[in-house]
């Protein structure tokens, strides 16, 4: 029996996959196949070439100020970031250029700009498939794919958890990984404050990343009597945030894995890349939950 991890998208939150990857580990399993969305694609291409522990290193020294500087912040053609020296370094530390030279098979998932095609990624290129799949809407710019002629966007956008890209890649037994179940309408009165505190963070990384930013995506003109309206930077993110929780949950439904993680990430922000150790942490901590449920339904002592 093949088992596979379906690494769902979530932005900064993804560091929270390097700690389930390794609480699964801890367990015993062999993990066989990866599919990843988004910034798990990225955690995926560095566990599938054996550099899991080199890249929770990397990420847990980052500091607010060193993530600005990493990510590009300004306003580049087509995004607020640019994200090179990011798959810089996934391309010279974590990755090696091709899926063929990779230790475990790995797939990632991108969007169709023009056409809304779900788009998967096995063979050729690692690295421009995963900044494809990583290209959020209004954050990152769309990616020009050479060999499949079509502008690429996140794959958060169709399939936030590709649990159908794992089984497509052989796994009989799927676990998947959820980053952005914040959004139930249950959760909504302890969640709400932490959730509208993200965006603000949010705003508040860009703000003091470059003056410029909060010039064109801040709303100066408002009314004193009610409080002040959300940026429209904070608009996008929070809405894209909300579709990809709804777009999950249908997508679970459709295409259930045999065991669900949900890390508890309500207080992360999608741009608090520095606090890599805290999102670790609380990966293992979510496996630990469901830990008895693994163990009963792969047979494990």
């Amino acid at each position: 029996m093949k088992i596979g991890v379906a690494l769902g998208s979530g932005s900064a939150r993804g560091w929270a996959h390097i700690g389930v990857i390794e609480a699964l580990n801890d367990l015993g399993l062999k993990i066989d196949v990866v599919a990843g969305c988004s910034i798990g694609s990225y955690v995926g291409a560095a566990y599938a070439n054996n550099k899991l522990s080199e890249l929770k290193e990397w990420v847990g020294g980052f500091t607010e100020w060193q993530v600005a500087g990493l990510m590009g912040v300004g306003l580049n053609r087509g995004g607020l970031v640019s994200g090179e020296r990011v798959f810089k370094q996934l391309e010279q530390h974590f990755s090696p250029s091709t899926f063929e030279q990779l230790n475990k098979p790995l797939g990632v998932v991108a969007t169709d700009l023009y056409s809304g095609k779900e788009v998967w990624f096995t063979s050729g290129d690692v690295i421009e498939a995963v900044r494809a799949s990583c290209a959020i809407p209004a954050l990152f710019p769309a990616v020009w794919h050479k060999s499949k002629q079509r502008w690429l966007v996140d794959g958060a956008l169709v399939n936030p958890v590709p649990v159908s890209l794992c089984r497509h890649l052989g796994a009989d037994f799927v676990i998947g990984v959820n980053l952005n179940s914040d959004y139930r309408p249950h959760l909504y009165e302890q969640n709400s404050s932490a959730l509208q505190q993200n965006q603000e963070k949010t705003n508040d990384f860009f703000e003091k990343s470059k003056s410029v930013i909060n010039q064109w995506f801040s709303i100066d003109i408002y009314n004193d009597s009610q409080p002040k309206p959300p940026s429209m930077l904070g608009a996008i993110t929070g809405s894209l945030a909300i579709m990809q929780d709804r777009l999950t949950r249908s997508k679970l439904i459709a295409e259930p894995p045999e065991i669900i993680i949900e890390p508890r990430l309500s207080d992360f922000g999608i741009m608090e890349y520095h606090r890599g150790s805290e999102l670790i942490a609380e990966g293992r901590a979510s496996v630990k939950r469901v830990e008895e449920q693994i163990k009963y339904q792969l047979g494990l002592d």
